[in-house]
């Protein structure tokens, strides 16, 4: 991805804190990323040519943040660390590469799906969408199933888990 993008996508999350959170309607609304049924649509793309997918479950996020908490050097590799405190699986899929007809079918299936979650922003800025799916966790701090879906640039990531609104500020301030 773009830096430019990879700046705009950490822009929307705190947005998307911003607005999901507190939000009457959004709280009442009670519209949950069904992550199953997410993660049975990548399975069945994975075996399609063109179709970089990685997914890491909770094991595997687990000897991550143990890696990761020994190299950190930064302060934004810290405070990155704590972002992913509170997920139980991530899963990344890049489907540019794919033919046009499996980009599409992929791209409308997962739309299909994400119809009935929570959007809590959209962002359109050349010619580009970035569209963020979750809920808003009981407690109001955090948003719980985050998923950012980019059908232009072939990109969905999901973030299955709870994610702290106050760590994704300090990276997006570390950002600017």
């Amino acid at each position: 991805m773009k830096t430019d993008m990879k700046r705009l996508i950490a822009i929307v999350l705190l947005a998307a804190f911003a607005a999901g959170i507190g939000s009457p309607e959004s709280k009442a609304a009670g519209r949950k990323v069904n992550s199953g049924d997410m993660a049975s649509l990548v399975r069945e793309y994975n075996l399609y040519q063109g179709f970089d997918v990685v997914s890491v479950g909770g094991l595997g996020l687990g000897l991550v943040k143990m890696i990761a908490k020994a190299s950190a050097e930064s302060e934004e590799d810290r405070m990155a660390l704590e972002v992913i405190d509170g997920l139980r699986k991530i899963i990344v899929v890049d489907y540019m590469a794919a033919e046009q007809d499996r980009k599409d079918s992929f791209s409308r299936k997962a739309a299909g799906l994400l119809k009935n979650a929570e959007k809590i922003i959209e962002v359109k800025e050349d010619g580009e969408t970035v569209n963020v799916y979750g809920t808003a966790a009981s407690d109001g701090d955090r948003i719980d199933d985050l998923i950012v879906f980019i059908p232009e640039e072939c990109t969905l990531i999901c973030l299955f888990g709870s994610i702290s609104a106050d760590k994704i500020a300090d990276i997006v301030e570390m950002e600017m």
